[in-house]
């Protein structure tokens, strides 16, 4: 390991196709698909989606979205730093802001890591159960998972980014061509293959309102090439293209598998939202799947989301090397392994803190409420930390998105054009503004709680900028002190 002022990443010469995997690989394509578009659709705590017009909801939220990843793009074009946005805001509105910032962005990360490995085992633990008939407990696979990831991270990013571009590209490739077969034989009943989909007018403009605003949660963690700053041969190249390649690469497969999802429930909004888990069931089942596809699919959401938590852990701990570098994170958060160059303090972090997420919720029988409204019927017991963490994680990366678009302004304003600027950040401030208010606006129990948990950890990160601010300034004054008194003693023994 080493010191703080050693701590630098390794020149790995990353190339363009690594640095676009980490943030590919952390959006979690196949995942998102299968988790987060049921919400676009309709099975949200509010009741409301898009329904069939969930397409032209995707391109909308991603046109959004693009606005705050045009806006972190011309940032990285003159920041090279791992710290990605927390630097950014660093650079437009201080250190004490940016301290409270990073604080924000990195815990979120924090907890979205640790919430990728409680669903890691728990779908192991079903896939296992569903075509083995073999029983290893879900905390236990999980525990292996954050065992072997975080070896991953630590032995280096050019095994990390492929990790995960291996991982993506098998998951993905096999959805999109089981997306093309779909709509090949025209969706449900061969005739449902229409451009209905991509017309907004087709449902009511609140209802196309809620499905933009949970779209944009699909898009979380673009950003995350940034992070690669440090480690790839051309970061003034590379980052800002792999940020905005990422956007429309993605983008444009979620606009693949939602209309194909779309056709194959015949246009049927209600029957796409009541479906629950719309890429399973129509994997699973005839005219378009059968049993063993639908094991095949459950295997390929695994290894995106495995994907996700390598893209995540790699984003975080170069994140929080950044902070601890500067001082304002604890010196050992900087440590860097002596034989890889990888952040291996930050690696130590999320890794107890994901252990200690996994026993906490086998202790204590999943620590939310496991019940679903059936009598007799419960949630497997890692489902509720996960809904919530996912929600704290969420909530907090959009805010950070806010924070970037708004501080765009500022600190762009006598660098980029001024038109494409100010499109870019009113784009990228109401799809953030707005993914917050779909994340807290009608929660239910118990993410009712995400947005006091986030008041509390922010007001827990100002507090803590200004503990590191005043050590700053107390250390830099006694700094002077000494060099004046030095100065002084030269002069008077010279006399």
């Amino acid at each position: 390991m080493s010191d703080t002022p050693n701590a630098s990443l390794g020149r790995t010469k990353i190339s363009m196709t690594g640095v676009l995997a980490q943030s590919v690989g952390f959006m979690g394509p196949v995942f998102s698909v299968a988790s987060l578009l049921p919400l676009m659709v309709g099975l949200s705590a509010t009741g409301r989606g898009a329904g069939a017009a969930t397409p032209i909801a995707l391109i909308i939220a991603g046109i959004g979205i693009f606005g705050a990843g045009w806006i972190i793009a011309q940032y990285a074009k003159r920041i090279h730093l791992c710290g990605s946005l927390y630097e950014y805001i660093c650079d437009t509105f201080g250190p004490a802001v940016g301290i409270v910032a990073g604080w924000l962005y990195f815990g979120a990360m924090l907890v979205l890591a640790a919430a990728t490995f409680l669903v890691l085992g728990g779908l192991t633990e079903s896939l296992l159960q569903a075509v083995f008939s073999v029983d290893i407990a879900w905390w236990i696979l999980a525990l292996g998972y954050v065992g072997v990831i975080t070896a991953i991270v630590v032995v280096g990013v050019q095994f990390s980014v492929r990790a995960q571009l291996i991982l993506v590209l098998i998951s993905a490739a096999v959805v999109a061509a089981f997306s093309v077969y779909i709509i090949a034989k025209g969706g449900l009943g061969g005739h449902s293959v229409t451009a209905r989909p991509f017309n907004p007018f087709s449902v009511g403009r609140f209802d196309l309102l809620y499905g933009v605003l949970y779209g944009i949660n699909m898009f979380i963690g673009f950003e995350t090439a940034a992070n690669l700053a440090e480690e790839t041969d051309d970061p003034e190249r590379h980052v800002p293209r792999a940020v905005l390649w990422s956007l429309t690469i993605v983008g444009a497969y979620f606009v693949l598998t939602a209309y194909a999802q779309d056709v194959g429930f015949g246009q049927d909004g209600s029957a796409w939202k009541n479906s629950v888990f719309p890429l399973q069931t129509l994997a699973s089942a005839k005219p378009f799947g059968s049993t063993d596809f639908g094991n095949v699919m459950s295997v390929l959401i695994i290894l995106d989301v495995a994907a996700v938590a390598i893209g995540v852990c790699v984003a975080a701990t170069r994140g929080m090397l950044s902070m601890a570098r500067a001082g304002r994170l604890p010196r050992a958060l900087a440590s860097v392994h002596p034989r890889f160059r990888t952040p291996v303090g930050s690696a130590i972090l999320v890794a107890m803190a994901s252990v200690a997420s996994i026993v906490l919720v086998a202790v204590r029988d999943g620590v939310f409420s496991r019940d679903t409204g059936q009598p007799g019927v419960l949630q497997p017991q890692w489902a509720p930390m996960f809904g919530w963490m996912a929600g704290f994680a969420g909530a907090g990366l959009a805010l950070m998105y806010l924070a970037v678009s708004i501080a765009g302004a500022r600190g762009l304003w006598h660098r980029v054009n001024r038109v494409k600027l100010v499109i870019a950040v009113t784009a990228g401030v109401l799809v953030s503004a707005g993914a917050v208010f779909g994340a807290f606006y009608k929660a239910t129990s118990p993410l009712d709680t995400v947005s006091w948990a986030l008041v509390l950890w922010i007001a827990a990160g100002a507090a803590w900028s200004l503990f590191v601010t005043f050590r700053q300034r107390a250390t830099a004054g006694a700094e002077l002190e000494v060099a004046v008194d030095g100065a002084a003693g030269d002069e008077l023994r010279t006399a």
